[in-house]
């Protein structure tokens, strides 16, 4: 998976880092930060996918892809 700029992206759960941080690193990278989940949603950037959360099932019947915090800053690095 890689990560374009025009990509739309949304966060989902606690993290390590700030989510207004999270939120700066994906718009430097030219990404738009939604706040819910939607057909138009990229990816979900949550640390838990088993959660059961409102977003994570969203993200799983719309078939949008789930990344942990980790491996968002892989990808952001990777686009950079």
């Amino acid at each position: 998976m890689t990560l374009r700029a025009g990509q739309r992206i949304a966060f989902s759960g606690h993290f390590l880092a700030a989510r207004p941080d999270l939120a700066a690193r994906a718009a430097r990278a030219g990404l738009h930060v939604d706040d819910a989940v939607t057909a138009t949603t990229d990816v979900l950037v949550a640390n838990d996918a088993g959660s059961g959360s409102d977003a994570v099932r969203t993200a799983l019947a719309l078939g949008v892809p789930i990344v942990d915090e980790y491996s968002f800053d892989a990808l952001v690095l990777a686009a950079a």
